[in-house]
């Protein structure tokens, strides 16, 4: 009589499991999500932050040296007119100029 044998097919690799290989795949790709999806949505947020923090502030600065320009004209009234006409642009710039060294002086963050 003869005897058949039959292997049986076992899902099993150097000793894990099918469901292992799964776990340990799910693993690699939260591990992979975490180091590199979060840290480059907080990247873009704060990306975002600082051009919505641009835009206003680059609005609000012209409209400060444009008023400091038209002070300046009505101030000055008629000292300065024909060739010393750009004293008051050159106060108006003068101005933009203390705004951003301010600005510059305030950064304190080096990195995301």
């Amino acid at each position: 009589m003869e005897q058949i044998v039959v292997f049986a097919a076992t899902n099993t690799f150097m000793g894990l499991s099918a469901s292992s290989h799964e776990d340990v795949l799910d693993l690699v790709v939260s591990y992979a999500k975490q180091e590199t999806i979060e840290p480059l949505r907080g990247a873009l947020r704060w990306i975002l932050w600082g051009l919505a923090s641009m835009a206003f502030i680059c609005t609000g600065l012209v409209f400060i040296v444009l008023g400091v320009v038209r002070a300046s004209q009505d101030l000055l009234g008629n000292s300065f007119q024909h060739s010393w006409s750009f004293v008051s642009y050159f106060v108006g710039v003068l101005a933009c100029g203390i705004v951003v060294a301010i600005a510059l002086r305030s950064i304190k963050k080096d990195s995301l």
